[in-house]
């Protein structure tokens, strides 16, 4: 990234600075232990639902789940709005469920959008179904810890056919019709460990489960890219897999609203900031635009920005003499209201393209409601 400047705020947590040497001198057996620990959990909630412990539920229509094996980013909401707009163009009726994420008070059913636009700001809604709702219109999203009532309630008060979780790989709860998992093809698996020690979910076994397979963010990466395919072919042998890149859908200037030309960044000095969980993807991004990133704030994911946030970023585009802020549209939902225009604020919007090599993404999509007769 050349001379970018890349701070990484409210990551230190209780561990501060020092958090690796730390872990160093501890040594990697508690994490060890924990992941382990961890692996027993997942395998046995899986299980319990092989079993017949636990009993899936089917809905009264069709069910796309859009999911991951990782933590962290991966490109399922720009993956979701495509797939919402893709039903919605072959005249279905579609709706998104959404566990809900950062949304207070957590787990209890309520509608985000009723399809015109959202009802609930980001704080109750958590921040992607929130983008959803202001990305989707003509689409009910809601949210709720138990998706077969949330999805029943979108059957019965808006006539759905098509519903989609997103990310509902893990949500085994209930019945789908298509396991669409997303795999980031410029960090596929981090160290291949479980959760603490990795960022993987579950077991790569997992992948056998999946009816599509997706790479996403190839625009990353081309050179490992038949390597990955034959690693997710140990796994899963029979299953498509799609490629799909990044794209910049617009630009936006925060203060008026108004859509102006990516060229707007070119050779510019900016100032970045990202509560997402792959901000590297994001800097591609912009570096792509021709966009100059002198510095990048990374935050948590969901992080709620504050006015001290705003003030210490505006300090950063003076002290490096750069004429703008840029963020995504996820974290551009998140800024206080009490942030003020004091520098330009620009906001990318993402969408996603499908490799033109690869048997078309929406035959499967298409066949799955014709084999579900949309119920």
């Amino acid at each position: 990234m050349g001379g970018l400047r890349w701070r990484q705020m409210l990551y230190t947590g209780m561990w501060g600075a020092q958090a690796p040497s730390l872990w160093l001198q501890v040594g990697l057996a508690p994490l060890w232990l924990a992941s382990q620990c961890y692996r027993g959990l997942a395998c046995g909630h899986l299980a319990s639902y092989t079993w017949g412990v636990r009993r899936r539920r089917q809905l009264p229509c069709a069910v796309v789940s859009i999911g991951n094996l990782t933590l962290g980013g991966t490109g399922k909401t720009p993956l979701t709005m495509w797939v919402a707009r893709w039903y919605q163009q072959q005249g279905l009726r579609v709706a998104v469920l959404s566990r809900g994420y950062g949304a207070r008070p957590a787990a209890r059913l309520r509608v985000v959008s009723s399809g015109h636009g959202p009802l609930l700001d980001w704080q109750t809604a958590g921040d992607e179904p929130y983008l959803l709702a202001c990305s989707l219109p003509g689409v009910p999203v809601l949210i709720g810890k138990d998706r077969y009532r949330t999805g029943c309630y979108a059957h019965e008060q808006f006539g759905t056919q098509v519903v989609i979780l997103d990310d509902g790989f893990q949500h085994h709860a209930l019945q789908r019709d298509l396991d669409i998992v997303l795999i980031d093809a410029s960090n596929p698996f981090g160290p291949g460990a479980l959760f603490p020690r990795g960022i993987l979910r579950e077991p790569l076994r997992a992948l056998r489960r999946a009816h599509a397979i997706v790479l996403t963010r190839v625009e990353m990466t081309t050179e490992t890219l038949p390597e990955l395919c034959r690693h997710i072919r140990q796994w899963n042998s029979q299953q498509p897999i799609y490629r799909m890149a990044t794209v910049v859908e617009a630009l936006y200037q925060q203060d008026t609203h108004r859509v102006v030309a990516p060229a707007t960044l070119g050779q510019r000095r900016g100032v970045a900031f990202v509560g997402i969980g792959n901000p590297q993807a994001f800097v591609s991004t912009l570096t792509q635009l021709g966009a100059e990133v002198v510095t990048l704030f990374v935050f948590p994911d969901h992080h709620p920005y504050t006015q001290e946030d705003w003030q210490t970023m505006v300090a950063a585009v003076n002290k490096q003499r750069a004429s703008y802020l840029i963020t995504t549209e996820k974290d551009a939902v998140r800024l206080a209201p009490s942030w003020h225009a004091s520098v330009p604020l620009y906001t990318l919007r993402i969408g996603v393209t499908f490799a033109a090599s690869d048997p078309p993404f929406s035959h499967q999509l298409q066949a799955l409601v014709s084999h579900a007769d949309v119920r």
